[in-house]
Order: structure tokens, then C-alpha cells, then sequence
């Protein structure tokens, strides 16, 4: 299947504010993702921020931290 014959994917933030989207998820360990990198290129656009809803003990994988170190300003975690 060539990629251009794919349907467009879209994702959506579990929840939207004035400042951010917000995007929660429930796993130990979690990698820069294409819904992450989606959603994050959203926010820029908009102006937002994208917040990641994550549990305590959460542990990003090597590319959500090397993407976190290069949009410092656009990705945060917040532990729950």
C-alpha cells in the first residue's frame, strides 16, 4: 500500500484549554508517537502548549526525551 493511497489520520487531545491540550496517558514508559508529534505540531501552530497527563513513576522513552530537550517550551509532563 503507498502511503499517499492512506487515509489522513487525525488525532485529538483528550481535553483543550485557552493555554494547552491536553493528553493523558496511563503507561509506564511512553515514545514520541505520532499522535504526540500530531498534537504537538497543533499546539505550536495555535500557540499552545501540549501537556502529557502521566502517572507517577512515569519514565519517557529515548524519543519522547530528545523531543521534550528540543521543544523544551512546548511539551510538558505532569505527574498524577
Amino acid at each position: 500500500m503507498n502511503s499517499s493511497d492512506a487515509p489522513g489520520r487525525r488525532f485529538r487531545a483528550d481535553a483543550e484549554t485557552p493555554e494547552a491540550l491536553v493528553l493523558v496517558k496511563y503507561a509506564a514508559a511512553l515514545h514520541a508517537t505520532r499522535q504526540i508529534l500530531t498534537l504537538a505540531e497543533r499546539a505550536e501552530a495555535s500557540g499552545k502548549r501540549l501537556v502529557l497527563l502521566v502517572p507517577r513513576g512515569f519514565r519517557p522513552a529515548s524519543t519522547l526525551r530528545l523531543f521534550m530537550a528540543n521543544h523544551p517550551d512546548l511539551v510538558r509532563l505532569e505527574a498524577r
